[in-house]
């Protein structure tokens, strides 16, 4: 072969190797990566997270009107999560009349209700009424009643503090979790309520509980009431032979049984690892709130529970209850119960009151704290205050808000961090979804329309958390790029060699000079 014709050769394959070879190798090898709003997301910290709820207050007299709107706007004033939108006015005539005429309470509220609207979520009315005989009054409706000046004080802590629970919405979009956002369960497409009853020893104590009718009379009727917030699945179920060694101590006493049972509060939290077993909860992909009553055997009633101080725990029923994960009711039968053929009707109502109780803080309504001078309504039924599903709201949509942006901003930062990680069409639509309806949220809730807000926050959350937890994400990790040069420079360097010795050969001819030749004997 000629010079000139072994030279054409060389040019052409490395020709090749870099006109289609390099951009075929970069190609293949490349990482798909979806177009992503890094700005948008980087902005979130800057954005407001308050809430927007209108006032209405409704006094006898100009000046009383523009006293507690004063006191009102300046107990809220420094509040960044939300931001009261105050409209006063004069009663009218006839209301005043009704007001100052009707004796019972609730009857004033249906006079308010007449030509107020008290079902519009995020509105709340306080309503000067003199007949009061404590300072104010507040209804399990979107009703407050204030008797005269000397209760405005009353009025503007009953407002922060219980209405509007200033101090959990704070914590609800804080990086530390309140006590609580500890004690809740956290956001989810819904959730899944089981009743268990755990029956030890069905050989020796027989048990009438009609648990099904009880979910549904009890726990139904009180989810139905947060329908607007998530939904609920309720199933109930019986355990039998779940035997649990409480390492209780009898104690003698004055009473039918002329003893107790005491078992320290810090033994009762072993249970929940015995019920786990047995639950078959983990059958559902939402996330499960467990009630359990657990049927105290003859032999070892009643049962007592003890503090860590091996004091006794003043409760009419004995029960605890485990954030995010549900609450026991430890049902004693009497002394008359266990004698005889031994059968024990529980009291139904006692026990579901006390697990809808559980349920509340579980699901984020807290109980109000006692404040002088102001009379709380106490709950006629298992449903909910309006004003509590209100407050529940905002919790909700703050917490699911905060929690989608914090998802994104990790989920961006470890983006940037790690060039490989393949972000492909569906990763790009969750981001954008949820930065779509994070700003959305936000629009929606300065404009004070918080049960379109909370749709958003929920969706912004889901999707967020489908974002992040995207299979896809790790499909690359476990290839890092030590182990790409390993299998490259093997399979490379020995075809690469002989191409970039002969570069020299190749500049050196094209350019007409002469090319060094290795003599041989």
């Amino acid at each position: 072969m000629t010079e000139s014709n072994r030279m054409w050769a060389s040019a052409s394959f490395v020709g090749v190797l870099i006109v289609i070879g390099l951009p075929l190798w970069w190609k293949t090898t490349e990482v798909y990566r979806v177009s992503l709003p890094y700005d948008k997301i980087n902005s979130f910290d800057s954005l407001s997270h308050a809430i927007s709820t209108d006032l209405t207050v409704l006094a006898n007299d100009d000046a009383t009107a523009n006293e507690i709107v004063t006191l009102v706007e300046k107990a809220f004033k420094d509040s960044a999560v939300i931001k009261l939108k105050i409209t006063k006015s004069i009663i009218p005539h006839s209301l005043h009349e009704t007001l100052d005429s009707v004796a019972d309470e609730q009857e004033a509220v249906e006079e308010v209700g007449a030509l107020f609207d008290l079902n519009k979520h995020n509105h709340f009315y306080v309503v000067q009424r003199k007949p009061l005989f404590q300072d104010v009054w507040l209804a399990g409706d979107r009703v407050m009643f204030f008797r005269d000046n000397k209760a405005l004080n009353t009025v503007v802590e009953t407002l922060k503090h219980i209405v509007y629970q200033t101090s959990v919405l704070e914590g609800a979009s804080s990086e530390a979790a309140d006590k609580a956002r500890q004690t809740r369960f956290p956001p989810g497409a819904g959730y899944h309520v089981v009743l268990s009853v755990v029956h030890p020893r069905p050989d020796a104590l027989k048990v009438e509980l009609d648990a099904g009718d009880a979910v549904e009379d009890y726990i139904g009727s009180f989810v139905d009431e947060l329908s607007v917030l998530h939904n609920f699945t309720l199933k109930s179920q019986w355990l039998h032979l779940l035997d649990f060694d409480f390492q209780s101590k009898e104690v003698k006493d004055d009473s039918e049984w002329g003893r107790h049972f005491a078992v320290r509060q810090d033994r009762l939290h072993l249970l929940l690892t015995k019920l786990e077993e047995r639950t078959a909860t983990h059958v559902s992909e939402l996330p499960t709130i467990n009630l359990a009553l657990y049927a105290v055997p003859c032999e070892r009633a009643p049962l007592v529970i003890y503090d860590e101080n091996d004091n006794k725990v003043l409760s009419p029923v004995q029960a605890f209850m485990s954030p995010k994960w549900g609450g026991v009711v430890l049902g004693s039968p009497s002394a008359k119960d266990c004698e005889g053929s031994a059968t024990w009707r529980p009291d139904v109502r006692v026990i579901m009151g006390t697990f809808i109780s559980q349920l509340r803080k579980l699901l984020g309504i807290t109980d109000a704290e006692p404040i002088e001078g102001l009379h709380l309504e106490p709950l006629r039924s298992v449903a909910p205050r309006q004003w509590e599903i209100d407050n529940l709201l905002r919790i909700r949509t703050l917490e699911q808000l905060t929690s989608a942006e914090r998802t994104l901003q990790s989920l961006a930062q470890l983006l940037g961090e790690i060039s490989n990680i393949v972000i492909n069409d569906e990763v790009g639509a969750s981001i954008n979804a949820a930065v779509w309806s994070i700003e959305r949220g936000r629009e929606l809730s300065s404009r004070g329309e918080l049960t379109r807000a909370y749709n958003m926050s929920h969706g912004a959350f889901l999707a967020a958390e489908t974002a992040f937890m995207e299979p896809s994400l790790l499909a690359l990790l476990y290839f890092p790029d030590d182990q790409k040069y390993a299998i490259y420079i093997p399979l490379f360097l020995p075809i690469m060699f002989p191409v970039v010795l002969s570069l020299k050969n190749l500049l050196l001819w094209f350019r007409g000079k002469p090319i060094n030749k290795v003599k041989s004997d």
